[in-house]
């Protein structure tokens, strides 16, 4: 159930907090007014809006739109409203963005390598080759109002960029109902507006890959957000041995470098979780080397042994 927590405290500097489970994560926003009725108004345009959004995009409803997209594979189109038509623009944004790393219709590869972890045995070359050949975002038919998957068995699948996108609309919907300054915080998926009431800047934690629960760093955020990716807490096991969740759409198969996680800063969520994913995948320096070939980027990676950093990211770390 969704909270608003408006004690005496918050009532005084103005800073209201939100809390509420969505998109599969725990979420919070905590948001800064001077006006109650405006902090009313902002909780219930957010909460309506994630509300939407999962409705349609989620894949573990058999009613949304994106499973009807998929169900429709290889038989005929989908009409879009303008709303829905943009998320389907992000998906090829996010596959050109990423040069081809990300690819919106690697979901079948997930099916495989989830129906894997039920059987406990590896895929075979024929079943990979036949996933694959599912998969491919340029053979995806979409004109404005309307998409097809031109194969049976295609699917897309939004987990690439759908939390980040959320996070960023939350920021702009704040803007529009004047809140000075805020913290979305999707799922460890985070961006801020402003400063808190007290301070220049918000605190957000970075948390050890190597280790549960355990922070390794402090960044100071003000107006910036946050997206970290990796396969150090999220993987599967397959014949007693882990394999990472985040899979190549080239190869089929899941990621295997030393890369734990990574995590990109950027002026929004949506930019720092696709580098973060893209840098996973690439893994060690030339991950580093591909957030900071984009403008206001910051990195940090993590192996089982050391910790790589992008040039300029002191400029937002705390002394721990």
């Amino acid at each position: 159930m969704d909270v608003l927590k408006m004690t005496a405290t918050n009532l005084t500097n103005g800073l209201f907090k939100l809390s509420f489970r969505a998109l599969g994560t725990q979420c919070v926003v905590q948001y800064r007014t001077s006006s109650v009725e405006a902090a009313k108004e902002y909780r219930s345009a957010a909460l309506s809006w994630i509300r939407e959004f999962e409705n349609t995009w989620s894949r573990f409803r058999p009613d949304s739109l994106l499973c009807k997209i998929n169900a429709a594979a290889g038989q005929h189109p989908i009409e879009l409203t303008p709303a829905q038509d943009k998320i389907i623009q992000l998906c090829k944004y996010t596959y050109d963005f990423s040069n081809g790393l990300l690819d919106p219709t690697s979901f079948p590869l997930t099916r495989l390598w989830d129906e894997t972890v039920k059987r406990d045995s590896l895929p075979s070359e024929s079943e990979l080759r036949q996933t694959l050949s599912l998969v491919g975002w340029p053979e995806v038919e979409h004109q404005t109002g309307q998409v097809y998957l031109p194969k049976k068995g295609m699917a897309l699948e939004i987990g690439g960029f759908g939390k980040e996108y959320a996070v960023d609309q939350l920021i702009q919907l704040a803007r529009q109902y004047d809140i000075q300054s805020a913290l979305v915080d999707l799922g460890r998926d985070v961006a801020t507006l402003g400063s808190p009431p007290q301070g220049d800047y918000w605190v957000v934690g970075v948390e050890d890959a190597r280790l549960t629960d355990t922070p390794l760093y402090r960044l100071a955020l003000s107006g910036q957000a946050l997206a970290t990716s990796g396969n150090g807490r999220r993987f599967r096991r397959i014949c007693g041995k882990k394999y990472g969740h985040i899979i190549d759409s080239c190869s089929g198969q899941p990621v295997q470098n030393d890369t734990l996680s990574v995590t990109c800063l950027a002026n929004d969520c949506l930019t720092a979780g696709i580098l973060s994913t893209i840098s996973c995948l690439i893994g060690g320096q030339k991950a580093l080397s591909e957030i900071e070939r984009h403008l206001d980027t910051h990195g940090l990676l993590q192996t089982q042994d050391k910790n790589l950093f992008s040039q300029n990211l002191h400029r937002h770390l705390l002394n721990n």
